[in-house]
């Protein structure tokens, strides 16, 4: 149940997708491919670059999608999003720098509107303690000082559904006790106080009582007239089942704080789960608004429980998107400004997440222990354990974690990332790049990825099957449902053996069957554009909010059996790397034949309509088996095969640009026009023994081109295989014998 960020939201609501009931031209200096032989595939891959960019729904600062998206779009040259004049290279530089982190180290999801912590991702809420109202009190609570019919979001639609007003509106503020304090009513969809005597409190009402597991945080939307006076903070206090008074010793300040997704009012986040007193059952808090003070007017707008939702890979996508960036543009401004940010997001993890005490990444967050979030007994009756099973990354259904692979693929790579980063660094001391107490050693980083590589291929691969398991919970036991993107990710970041690679290709690709797996074979296809996600029936593995997943058909859930579009690209890439680019190319051929098909049918909506191809799209607020359209904007990853995989493109960090091509015998030569890379644009035609650019700006400073091998080019000096590109022109490089 993928979500979209808040700004995308927006476009949701006002855009759809077109028909495509006749094509969409492409603009002249948009890139485009050239296949030998193959001229309908270039221009089928062609449409479908422009397509998937031009009709995505935004860019924002939604995290999740940096690290894909930077993949698909850094190399494109001349493309804007549809109604943008900035190029969108500057729209992820902007994005990138955007980024907030926390006091810790921690990079924000930024994802939208909703009741739950807004570091993290919008659910699991208050709400979804239990399956039933009268279990969820007891556990959790939230009040919303709005009419019970104008509460937003998924809170509000849950009461709603409940018919329970004392969580709302007038009835909710009529239970609170106040001290010094004196209601004006809820005016505006919130509610008003005033200050009547010192040190103004509010306290939860009797009866509501809390589970601390459930209740790692606490959150007040609120606002207040003015500032505080002498610096003071507010803060709660709470009562335990046995305490007879509040007091100092249970206590918890917090700060009048502004987040993301704050609009007009503070968001103030209370950490409640570190303090050894906030256990057991929590009786009732009462909140402190302005400690010392005798005046003030204060507007609240809601006070619940949250769970810990913030995402263990938000970090490293951080890193790696922005390397990404750094390494196409050489935008030095750039990696000043961001450098000690990225080394701040990789000391997170190698800390805070375990990575250096484990090598691998370890979650500590609380009820990020892997484990389910509901039980089921031999009559098929389910009880939710509250707290537990909180999803960790893309794949929110599912409690990835205590012990992460899907965390330790991502870790692995922004180790290395960074280790390329800081010895080009050192490399470049023109640079001036900020050094000092942040820097990290490439030396180090490269050995301790190595140590990590170690680890998670002993620690996560599952023998029996032969492929890894995703992650290990904290009582030890070991989860393993066919992930065909866990294991293809493995393979794109470099985590997996050569010996685990072929062992995982060859199960994907149905020459080896894996026994009681639900898919196997040819039917790990069945969707045809690319593997299913998963190849095993899960109706036991997933968060407290998604507890009844038996009522889903195999296949109708896009993480039970269905798929994503866009990472078929992690597929080619594994196909390329493991068996080869004849492989590859066949699968690409026949993602194209899919593609060619869907357009005929005008367009994916009507091409999956009704469930007649055996499921439908998620997207644009609808459940699915299959994520390629609306929110789904990684399926503008697929044609990144040809620039990364066929053409062996790869920008590192000193300013090289090194092509390695690797090309197959059904199509001998590939290319690529207005490739953009360090502010000037090319085209790129290779085959395994000729290379041809022709620049079309003069760069800035000279272009340098790597090539493994042995390379001649009649007009252009090199060195060790690194040629330099000073003008505008064509160069044709000849491999030599």
């Amino acid at each position: 149940m993928k979500i979209v960020g808040a700004i995308q939201v927006l476009f949701l609501m006002a855009a759809a997708l077109p028909a495509a009931d006749k094509p969409e031209s492409v603009p002249e200096d948009f890139p485009r491919f050239q296949f030998a032989g193959h001229a309908e595939q270039a221009d089928l891959l062609t449409h479908y670059l422009w397509y998937h960019l031009h009709h995505r729904l935004g860019n924002g600062l939604t995290l999740f999608n940096q690290e894909y998206l930077l993949t698909s779009d850094i190399w494109l040259g001349n493309a804007r999003p549809r109604g943008s004049d900035q190029l969108i290279q500057e729209v992820h530089r902007s994005m990138l720098l955007g980024m907030q982190m926390d006091d810790e180290g921690y990079v924000l999801t930024n994802q939208h509107f909703s009741h739950a912590h807004d570091y993290g991702w919008p659910f699991p809420l208050w709400t979804q303690s239990d399956n039933d109202p009268d279990r969820v009190k007891g556990k959790t609570f939230g009040w919303h000082f709005q009419p019970l019919d104008k509460v937003p979001g998924w809170a509000g639609d849950a009461l709603r559904h409940w018919k329970r007003d004392e969580y709302a509106g007038e009835k909710a503020a009529s239970l609170w006790e106040l001290h010094n304090l004196r209601s004006l009513g809820i005016q505006d969809n919130r509610w008003r106080l005033e200050a009547t005597g010192p040190s103004p409190t509010i306290a939860t009402p009797q009866g509501y009582s809390i589970d601390a597991f459930s209740a790692p945080y606490l959150q007040l939307r609120w606002m207040r007239a003015g500032n505080a006076k002498d610096h003071s903070l507010p803060y709660v206090e709470w009562l335990r089942e046995g305490d007879g008074e509040f007091g100092s010793d249970r206590r918890v300040y917090f700060r009048p704080e502004k987040t993301p997704l704050s609009g007009e009012y503070y968001h103030s986040i209370m950490t409640m789960y570190r303090h050894p007193k906030w256990t057991g059952r929590i009786e009732r808090i009462r909140i402190c608004l302005t400690p010392g003070e005798s005046e003030g007017k204060f507007e609240i707008d809601s006070f619940f429980t949250a769970y810990d939702t913030r995402h263990s890979i938000n970090n490293p996508i951080f890193i790696l998107a922005g390397a990404r960036y750094f390494n196409w543009t050489g935008d030095h401004d750039f990696l000043r400004r961001q450098i000690n940010r990225m080394r701040l997001a990789l000391r997170y993890q190698q800390t805070v997440m375990g990575g250096l005490e484990y090598n691998h990444i370890r979650n500590p967050w609380p009820g990020h222990d892997g484990r389910a979030g509901f039980t089921r007994d031999s009559d098929g009756k389910v009880t939710i354990r509250g707290g537990h099973g909180i999803g960790n990354n893309y794949w929110d259904l599912m409690p990835f974690g205590w012990d992460d692979l899907y965390a330790t693929n991502q870790y692995y790579a922004a180790t290395l990332a960074m280790a390329d980063i800081e010895q080009a660094i050192e490399e470049h001391p023109g640079w001036d790049m900020p050094l000092g107490a942040m820097k990290m050693d490439p030396r180090k980083l490269r050995e301790h990825a190595a140590d990590v590589k170690r680890t998670a291929n002993e620690l996560f691969w599952n023998t029996d099957t032969g492929r890894f398991f995703a992650s290990i919970d904290k009582e030890g036991r070991r989860y393993d449902y066919g992930y065909t993107f866990l294991n293809l990710d493995a393979i794109w970041y470099g985590l997996a053996t050569d010996e685990h690679a072929r062992s995982i290709m060859n199960w994907i690709g149905g020459k080896r069957l894996v026994q009681g797996d639900t898919s196997q074979g040819q039917d790990i296809y069945h969707w045809r554009f690319g593997p299913r996600a998963t190849t095993l029936r899960n109706v036991d593995w997933y968060g407290q909010g998604w507890y009844a997943p038996e009522s889903i058909p195999w296949g109708g859930q896009v993480q039970d059996g269905g798929a994503v579009l866009g990472f078929s690209f992690y597929d080619l890439w594994a196909k390329l790397r493991v068996l080869g680019p004849e492989d590859c190319w066949q699968r690409l051929v026949a993602i194209l034949e899919w593609e060619k098909e869907v357009y005929a049918e005008r367009g994916y909506r009507k091409y999956y309509e009704g469930g007649k191809r055996g499921t439908t799209l998620q997207g644009g607020g609808t459940a699915g088996g299959l994520g390629i359209d609306y929110e789904f904007y990684e399926s503008s990853l697929i044609p990144s095969i040809v620039i990364y995989g066929f053409l062996g493109l790869e920008a590192e960090p000193t300013g090289v640009l090194r092509i390695r091509p690797q090309l197959p015998e059904g199509c001998p030569e590939m290319g690529l026009s207005n490739l953009f890379y360090h502010r000037t644009h090319m085209d790129v035609t290779a085959s395994n023994e000729r290379i041809e650019i022709a620049l079309k700006d003069e760069p800035v400073d000279p272009l340098m081109i790597a090539l493994d091998g042995t390379w001649r080019e009649e007009t252009v000096e090199h060195v060790e295989g690194v040629f330099s590109l000073s003008k505008a022109g064509k160069y044709l490089f000849h491999r030599t014998k």
